[in-house]
């Protein structure tokens, strides 16, 4: 879809990231998701969030992002290397990811794409590394959300469009359902938590239609069988999370975090 170029602004020194729509992918909907992450995550402003700047087109007419610079690596990386993260380290990226979303929830956005590789543990000298929630290409108004400027008549998905990860979505997000809301992130969030803490995911399968048909049945393998270590409370938060009806998951991110500081 793109490509990430380092860069320096010449009046005042400052090391940014430069993102490039490619060629290829330069169409209608991909240039509308391209403007839509700028909007999402350079309208509101959090540390949890990176931080978009600029907008702007090349003159061969690729769009292009002016980002925040970030040094370190992604979750994904990091459970590469790692497999799975100290319990404590863990509840530290959740609590980030869910203090990140609250702001956008609050925005009546939904990020609809939370993943290892669209959670960047970044780095600085000196300074605790902070979480930033990446990538809002596919992110969704909500209905009633106080943000007119994507509404359902400029909608990029329609019914029966699968958006996200497989691995990481939701059983509306399986079934395509339209009326998405934040429980869908929550969700997300509680299976991201799930394998950083036991090092698996909690549903695979050997193609796509397979998987989705095991997340729209749920009953994962509870995370204490893969590491027995994990505090029931803590284990209970993630099936919380994940619960297969949504009117069972935590409503909103803050009261996820608020059951994950009590631990």
């Amino acid at each position: 879809m793109g490509t990430v170029f380092e860069a320096q602004h010449t009046s005042i020194g400052r090391i940014v990231a430069i993102k490039i729509l490619n060629p290829e992918a330069n169409n209608p909907v991909a240039v509308k998701r391209f403007q839509q992450e700028a909007w999402a995550a350079g309208s509101i402003g959090h540390p949890n969030l990176c931080e978009v700047s600029d907008l702007g087109a090349l003159p061969d007419g690729s769009p292009y992002l002016v980002m925040e610079r970030l040094y370190g690596e992604t979750l994904s990386e990091r459970l590469h290397r790692e497999r799975r993260l100290p319990i404590g380290d863990a509840i530290d990226v959740a609590l980030q990811m869910l203090a990140g979303l609250g702001v956008v929830h609050q925005r009546g956005i939904v990020h609809r794409d939370i993943k290892p590789d669209n959670v960047f543990l970044s780095s600085r000298t000196g300074f605790p590394t902070v979480t930033k929630l990446l990538d809002f290409g596919v992110s969704k108004v909500m209905p009633g959300g106080t943000v007119d400027e994507w509404d359902e008549k400029s909608a990029l998905t329609k019914t029966g469009v699968v958006m996200g990860t497989p691995y990481y979505v939701s059983p509306e997000q399986a079934r395509a359902l339209r009326d998405l809301d934040a429980r869908t992130d929550l969700y997300s969030c509680g299976v991201v938590l799930y394998e950083a803490l036991a090092g698996e995911l909690p549903f695979e399968a050997p193609h796509f239609n397979a998987l989705l048909l095991r997340i729209v049945r749920g009953n994962p393998v509870l995370p204490s069988t893969l590491r027995p270590e994990i505090p029931r409370a803590l284990e209970q938060v993630i099936l919380t999370a994940m619960a297969l009806d949504r009117n069972a998951r935590y409503p909103t991110a803050h009261d996820m975090a608020r059951a994950l500081e009590a631990i």
